[in-house]
């Protein structure tokens, strides 16, 4: 990895963690909770080696149960969205395979591609979230519905993210 990445990755791990402590935490959503920090995981090289990935997921999910007195809900699901990540990007590897440089986006893996992708592990890291939040399938139901509409917001705004800050000319 050459230096442009690590520094536009620091900066994206700065920005979305900021982002993510000092507003979205502190807007009333009523049961929903936007979470944008996941997109940090999904927007890392392709061939970040999976120890850093494990460890800049970890270190980020315990950097927000810290600001906003998680409980280590956001380490563990974030965490786990980083082990699940490279078996994501090996189901979802394009024909010609990737190249050195490929960052998962919508940018250089096209809209459908980034849809799927951030589809599937933002479920699963809100799946792993809300079940250790609620640790019970009393409230299935409700945790279900709680699940669905926080999906929908945080997949929303990294859309919205994905197709008007993080565009860049296609090479």
């Amino acid at each position: 990895m050459n230096n442009k990445f690590i520094i536009s990755n620091s900066i994206r791990f700065v920005l979305l963690l900021a982002l993510q402590i000092l507003l979205l935490n502190q807007l009333p959503f009523g049961s929903m909770y936007i979470m944008i920090c996941p997109l940090f995981v999904l927007l890392l090289p392709v061939f970040t080696p999976r120890i850093a990935v494990l460890l800049l997921s970890f270190f980020m999910g315990l950097l927000l149960d810290w600001f906003s007195n998680g409980g280590g809900l956001h380490t563990a699901s974030l965490t786990a969205m980083g082990y699940a990540r490279s078996y994501i990007l090996d189901t979802f590897q394009p024909r010609s395979g990737w190249d050195k440089l490929d960052v998962p986006n919508v940018n250089q893996q096209g809209y459908t591609w980034f849809f799927y992708y951030s589809l599937i592990l933002f479920s699963f890291h809100h799946f792993i979230y809300f079940f250790l939040e609620v640790f019970s399938f009393a409230n299935f139901f409700s945790t279900i519905f709680k699940l669905i509409f926080s999906l929908l917001g945080s997949l929303t705004l990294v859309w919205i993210l994905s197709l008007f800050i993080m565009r860049t000319k296609r090479n």
